[in-house]
């Protein structure tokens, strides 16, 4: 195996994939990355047998041929050397590979490719979806915030659902419940539970693509992303995502308008005297006109703020922990945050006044 790559290429194929190579895994080989050559390009691929990553970058291939390498040791060589051509050979033993860029030079042990897991393909007769790039992130980045941080459950994932034209992206961790709906230009149907770390890392491919749109396949307990150059699988969670259609309340009896930027400053503020050993509350007050809000703590202090607000309804005092409004507020788009009620023990649901794609509802807590 013989092959010829920018180094700017090179580096940006072994950073696609890096973030899941198993640096403790079951495996030895699970800390390699994957390099294989594919007519005039290279196939990097890395996996830690939940999630695979594949990327392609373009290359010289003199010897066709496969290797896998320790990934930490080949990014590291590979993010310092000049910016030039890297040229990588491999001997008829496929033990050792050498690296070669000008008058730099470093031989790498390596392990035979034909034992690297091989990553799901998808069928020639798959059903497929493609989704709009930009949309798809951002459903992520609003709703990743709300799944629970254990491995091991339902709702550690983001329920994926296409039905009746539109897809559904869902997150929820029992205090709180993120969600964005919005028209889809498919006739397909999916109803998956992908783990929020695998949604990350599709987040981050997305973000760096510039390709305008997503394929997604779901095949047996996999789901299947391709997008321009880069290729993604994750396994799924099995069982039962939660009806969350249920706990959404259908009629509010308050509503409020206030300006999105100015409440999150303020929440941000006055929740520096709010404790951590005691779910850092925030109190707001809603009143005709005014939003008060507070935080107060013995070995802290206290603190609290006004804003001006459009309030229908009656005076009513709720809490919340502050993190999980912080991760409301800072999802949304738009200037007015919408809040609707229905008391202080009920649920809250957080709106743009220009979007209803997305909404967030929030436990209170007692106090």
């Amino acid at each position: 195996m013989e092959f010829t790559c920018a180094r700017e290429e090179l580096s940006k194929g072994i950073q696609a994939v890096q973030r899941v190579v198993a640096n403790r895994g079951p495996l030895p080989i699970l800390s390699n990355v994957l390099i294989a050559t594919d007519g005039d390009r290279l196939r990097i691929t890395a996996t830690d047998l939940e999630v695979g990553i594949e990327a392609s970058v373009p290359a010289t291939v003199k010897t066709a041929g496969a290797v896998t390498i320790a990934a930490r040791q080949l990014a590291e060589i590979i993010n310092k050397l000049p910016n030039a051509e890297v040229a990588l050979s491999v001997g008829d033993s496929g033990s050792r590979a050498t690296v070669q860029c000008e008058r730099s030079r470093f031989v790498l042990p390596g392990l035979p490719s034909d034992e690297f897991p091989k990553l799901p393909q998808l069928a020639p007769n798959a059903t497929t979806l493609k989704l709009a790039s930009a949309e798809l992130l951002k459903g992520i980045r609003q709703t990743a915030f709300a799944a629970a941080k254990d491995d091991k459950s339902v709702i550690s994932g983001i329920f994926l659902q296409v039905k009746d034209g539109h897809l559904e992206v869902v997150a929820t961790d029992g205090y709180r419940l993120a969600w964005r709906r919005w028209a889809v230009d498919s006739d397909g149907s999916l109803a998956v539970i992908v783990p929020a770390r695998a949604m990350g890392e599709l987040a981050r491919l997305l973000s760096a693509s510039e390709e305008s749109s997503v394929i997604v396949a779901n095949a047996q307990n996999q789901i299947l992303f391709t997008l321009d150059d880069r290729f993604m699988t994750s396994r799924l969670i099995d069982g039962t995502f939660p009806n969350y259609g249920q706990i959404i309340p259908s009629t509010f009896t308050c509503q409020v308008l206030v300006d999105r930027g100015r409440l999150q400053s303020a929440v941000e503020r006055v929740s520096i005297m709010a404790s951590e050993r005691e779910a850092k509350v925030v109190k707001l007050t809603f009143t005709d006109g005014d939003l008060h809000l507070q935080a107060n703590a013995i070995d802290l202090g206290e603190g609290d703020e006004h804003l001006p607000i459009e309030y229908v309804g009656e005076t009513m005092t709720i809490a919340f922990n502050a993190i999980y409004l912080l991760d409301a507020l800072k999802a949304l788009e738009g200037e007015t945050t919408t809040i609707k009620l229905n008391g202080s023990l009920m649920p809250a649901l957080v709106q743009s006044l220009d979007d209803e794609t997305y909404s967030c509802l929030l436990m209170p807590i007692r106090s």
